[in-house]
């Protein structure tokens, strides 16, 4: 098992203050804000947006390889590990901002849960050749406003933001192969479903739990999770452990016993069994 320790970084790290608390943008230039996204893997507790203009390389992201060429946009949630390592020099930017942002849930439900998603969702977007005018503009208007002295600043940057994030939900929502929409009823109840295991997951693992949190039957969920996933929809829910233990037992700060009862499992041996079958090795021989 890795021994080495994974750090957490803050949003205040690796970036100047520029007196905005929630927020952060800088171009791959401003190598003192950007040098952490090369580090040895690392977590942090902010939403991360990286747009990499061209080039090609690997970012490794939750034990996965994402190997990308030309225009691409990275989107991190809170408690992702990654590293990016380009074979060309990056070039693009970086925007950073903590959940504080987005504290309505309508807000998260708009902006924040169609892209950000620990769960079964690929964080990697490709950029197409109509879109990318946009973006330069966006992000070139975030990163100025930025770096002025108006105390103002933050409420205008929030709206870039949200502008930004809708642009990237379209992009990603017509490159999808289904007609997923805001107005597609059962899309949403499946994405209140995943909302719901991402907030509850370390002491709820029943599905009925979830189905009566959410008004609805177990067959409905399963039937939502075969549509959208093609799994069921317990398997969603141990995804979501099966990610969470693989992070734990990277750090390797925890004992066995410690990281299962982290996550729910108050008999060690129980937890040993569900890794086991997921992974095919036992938590004490896994390696990354």
């Amino acid at each position: 098992m890795n021994s080495k320790v994974v750090p957490v970084f803050d949003i205040r790290q690796h970036c100047a203050d520029q007196e905005i608390q929630h927020m952060k943008i800088a171009a791959f230039s401003e190598e003192a804000c950007t040098i952490a996204e090369f580090e040895e893997n690392h977590r942090h507790g902010y939403y991360e947006i990286i747009w990499l203009k061209k080039g090609k390389g690997i970012h490794h992201i939750d034990m996965m390889e994402y190997p990308y060429t030309g225009a691409v946009l990275f989107l991190l949630s809170p408690g992702q590990m990654h590293q990016i390592r380009p074979e060309d020099k990056a070039d693009g930017y970086v925007i950073k901002f903590l959940p504080a942002l987005f504290p309505d849930a309508r807000d998260q439900e708009d902006y924040l849960l169609p892209l950000f998603d620990n769960i079964q969702a690929a964080p990697v977007v490709a950029v197409t050749s109509a879109t990318h005018q946009v973006f330069e503009e966006l992000f070139r208007k975030m990163e100025a406003e930025f770096h002025v002295t108006e105390e103002d600043k933050e409420r205008i940057l929030l709206s870039y933001l949200k502008i930004l994030l809708t642009h990237i939900s379209r992009l990603k929502r017509n490159q999808q192969s289904m007609e997923l929409t805001g107005k597609d009823l059962h899309l949403r109840l499946f994405r209140d479903y995943k909302a719901a295991v991402e907030k509850n997951f370390r002491r709820e693992h029943a599905i009925r739990y979830y189905a009566s949190l959410l008004h609805t039957q177990v067959r409905t969920l399963n039937a939502l999770a075969k549509k959208y996933t093609g799994k069921t929809a317990g398997q969603v829910i141990a995804d979501r452990i099966l990610l969470e233990a693989r992070r734990e037992l990277y750090h390797n700060q925890l004992s066995i016993k410690e990281i299962g009862a982290s996550i729910g499992f108050e008999d060690a041996a129980y937890f040993t069994r569900f890794f086991k079958k997921q992974t095919g090795v036992p938590p004490k021989e896994y390696k990354i």
